[in-house]
């Protein structure tokens, strides 16, 4: 199946190049294989936008009809059908924030990548929609970005990567070095947030749909109301598989932030972030506010899936039990989280975010 499928991409490309000239004022833009309109790829189209209004912007999605904010200035175009085709081998430029395994491009295109894990811990051996390895899907890129050392020998390590290493930071992490208080109000009204803080907790997704053992999160925001006082909400951004807690749903407080499309926007807006393998704490770090690992199946996953360093031997602030992961949030100050963010990012190495 796939060997048929490579050759009917081989075909298209080569009749779309002949019948259809290559645009060179034409982008083309996929984030998570169509899922979102998000990421490093939202921010390199906005901006694109912004300095070259005449350029044509296109995005690829599963289902166009569902992507909120999609600005109209942009074209969007179905993922996996014949037109997504002719659009993409037509754009001078690609770009791509997971791999995308391709036979062929174009004479005189150019592909580039931005990854969506940059200082992300868990190994990464096949692509974000499990189809192929990574290696595949990177041969065919000019060009990726990188924030860090780390992010590099990612690259090199687990997608074999022999191209062009752009060393320059992530853009979807931009707004962290701005001024974002606009942003930051918009994101609170649409996510509904009158508290004055906000606690986050954003799980990677195991393969299992249960998803990482249920937190009392209503006890845990009483006990920083009465510490702090002020008032707390929790937004849980779960995986798109995994159900919200029917306990969380019924307090208040408690926000379902899952179908919510950027989750810089949600970093952004967070006064303290629990996640546990994923990249978003390596962005989180950069605001020099808490954040905690909590690793209840620690041992399970360094041995299942697989880690590129060992949690325990690093800077980053964990816990293996609801006990003591409340017990050191409710312990932390600025200054203290502030030094364990710095620690950290000087563990990746060379981090150039700015």
């Amino acid at each position: 199946k796939s060997h048929l499928k490579s050759l009917a991409l081989k075909i298209v490309c080569g009749a779309v190049s002949v019948v259809f000239p290559l645009k060179k004022k034409k982008v083309f833009f996929k984030s998570y294989h169509g899922l979102r309109y998000a990421c490093n790829p939202r921010f390199i189209s906005e901006k694109l936008h912004e300095m070259a209004p005449d350029y044509d912007i296109v995005w690829s999605f599963k289902n166009p009809q569902k992507i909120d904010d999609f600005p109209g200035y942009a074209r969007s175009v179905k993922a996996g059908s014949l037109s997504e085709c002719v659009e993409m081998f037509t754009a001078k430029v690609c770009i791509f924030n997971a791999g995308i395994v391709l036979p062929c491009k174009r004479k005189g295109q150019f592909f580039l990548d931005t990854w969506h894990g940059d200082r992300a811990f868990k190994r990464v051996d096949e692509s974000a929609d499990g189809k192929a390895a990574l290696s595949d899907a990177y041969r065919i890129m000019d060009v990726v970005l990188s924030g860090s050392d780390y992010a590099d020998k990612v690259y090199h390590d687990a997608m074999k990567f022999k191209g062009e290493i752009m060393h320059c930071g992530t853009p979807r992490n931009d707004m962290f070095f701005c001024d974002s208080s606009a942003r930051l109000e918009n994101v609170r009204k649409k996510l509904n947030i009158n508290a004055d803080c906000v606690l986050t907790f954003a799980p990677t997704f195991r393969g299992i749909c249960d998803g990482v053992a249920e937190l009392d999160f209503p006890v845990l925001l009483d006990q920083l109301e009465a510490k702090t006082g002020k008032t707390w909400c929790a937004l849980i951004r779960q995986h798109y598989k995994v159900k919200v807690s029917d306990n969380w749903n019924r307090d208040s407080r408690i926000i379902n932030a899952s179908s919510y499309p950027e989750m810089q926007d949600i970093l952004l807006a967070s006064n303290i972030v629990i996640s546990d393998y994923s990249s978003l704490v390596g962005d989180y770090v950069l605001l020099n506010r808490p954040v905690f690992l909590y690793v209840p199946d620690l041992e399970e996953y360094k041995s299942g899936r697989g880690l590129y360093f060992d949690i325990e031997k690093s800077p980053f602030w964990y816990a293996r039990s609801e006990a003591e992961l409340f017990e050191k949030i409710l312990n932390v100050d600025a200054e203290s989280a502030k030094k364990n963010c710095h620690d950290i990012l000087d563990f990746y190495g060379h981090v150039c975010e700015k």
